[in-house]
């Protein structure tokens, strides 16, 4: 199985995009790319609970993933390695993942993506420049949209 990860601010959502939430527009086309993803979604943001939760309704988006985890959700924020090892424990529990399951990670800070590619996820960087000089980082694109085209092709 496919478990999808991201990141929130400067991966799915351009930070520099809105003052406040009234400002997020509904992301259609991020919308029928996701959901035609078949696999777990989930995202993973140093941000709290509600402001994932109030991005994702913005976006219209809160019905394409299965769960938020935050900083206050989690004992451990990003990038240290007890929080991403929290997030997979919590995934092979609550949501029935296992170790042989495929995590695909996207994020936008290249600290993040180096622990998560030490606990053995494939790692997707967000960044303007589409390539990476980082030997943690497995993909680069230059935004979510085409990251989530180019994983689309490779799972369904």
């Amino acid at each position: 199985m496919i478990v999808l990860v991201f990141d929130l601010d400067d991966t799915i959502l351009m930070s520099n995009t809105y003052s406040n939430y009234s400002d997020i527009k509904p992301d259609e086309y991020m919308k029928y790319i996701l959901d035609g993803i078949n696999c777990k979604k989930f995202i993973y943001t140093n941000g709290t609970y509600g402001h994932g939760n109030n991005s994702l309704n913005a976006l219209q988006l809160n019905k394409s993933f299965d769960e938020i985890y935050a900083r206050d959700t989690l004992p451990y924020m990003k990038p240290h390695f007890q929080s991403f090892n929290e997030v997979q424990n919590i995934l092979y529990y609550k949501h029935n993942t296992s170790s042989n399951d495929k995590y695909i990670f996207f994020d936008d800070m290249p600290q993040n993506l180096e622990t998560a590619k030490r606990i053995g996820w494939i790692t997707i960087w967000i960044h303007p420049e589409g390539h990476s000089q980082y030997n943690f980082v497995d993909y680069a694109f230059k935004d979510i949209y085409n990251a989530l085209i180019f994983i689309k092709s490779k799972i369904n």
